[in-house]
C-alpha cells in the first residue's frame, strides 16, 4: 500500500508538473495583435524626398517653410523605430496629432483621401512657429516629436 501511494505522489507531481509548464508556455504576455512598433523617432517626406527627420537619440534637422497664402506639397509622415527603420502604423485607434507654439503663423491641414500619416502646411501669415507631431493612441500620445521650425514667408 505504501508503495502504491509512494506512485500516485509521483503520478499527481508529474501531472502538476506539465500542467505548469504548459500553462506557462501557452500564457505569453505578446501576441501579434498586442504588438506594435514604438516611434523613437520621424521623417518627414514631400515628393519623395526627406525634408525633416528625428532619428532616435538625436535632434531634429531640417524644417518647413511655406509661403503666406499657399500651401506645401503632401507631407508624409514615416515614424523610425529603434533599428531605424521606417514604419506608419495600422492600428485604427492611432492617430497624427499636433500643436504650433503660436498660433496664427501656420495651420495643419489634413484630407482624408491623402490618409491619416500626411498633411499640408499652409501659411497664414509671415513669421516662425514650431510644430510639434505627437503619435497619438486613442487619448493619448505614444511619441512627441521634437520642435520643428515652420517658416511662413511674405507673399510677393
Amino acid at each position: 500500500m505504501k508503495n502504491l501511494f509512494s506512485n500516485s505522489n509521483r503520478f499527481i507531481y508529474a501531472l502538476l508538473s506539465m500542467f505548469i509548464i504548459v500553462s506557462a508556455c501557452s500564457d505569453s504576455t505578446s501576441s501579434s495583435e498586442d504588438e506594435h512598433e514604438d516611434a523613437e523617432g520621424f521623417r518627414l517626406k514631400l515628393s519623395g524626398q526627406t525634408i525633416v527627420e528625428q532619428l532616435p537619440d538625436q535632434d531634429v534637422t531640417g524644417s518647413i517653410t511655406v509661403q503666406a497664402g499657399q500651401e506645401t506639397a503632401l507631407i508624409s509622415i514615416f515614424f523610425i523605430d529603434h533599428d531605424g527603420e521606417e514604419f506608419q502604423p495600422e492600428d485604427d485607434d492611432d492617430s497624427l496629432g499636433y500643436t504650433f507654439s503660436s498660433e496664427g503663423v501656420a495651420e495643419f491641414e489634413q484630407h482624408a483621401e491623402d490618409g491619416k500619416w500626411s498633411f499640408h502646411i499652409h501659411g497664414e501669415a509671415a513669421g516662425t512657429t514650431n510644430l510639434t507631431l505627437r503619435l497619438m493612441h486613442d487619448d493619448h500620445s505614444d511619441f512627441d516629436s521634437q520642435a520643428i521650425t515652420v517658416t511662413v514667408t511674405q507673399a510677393p
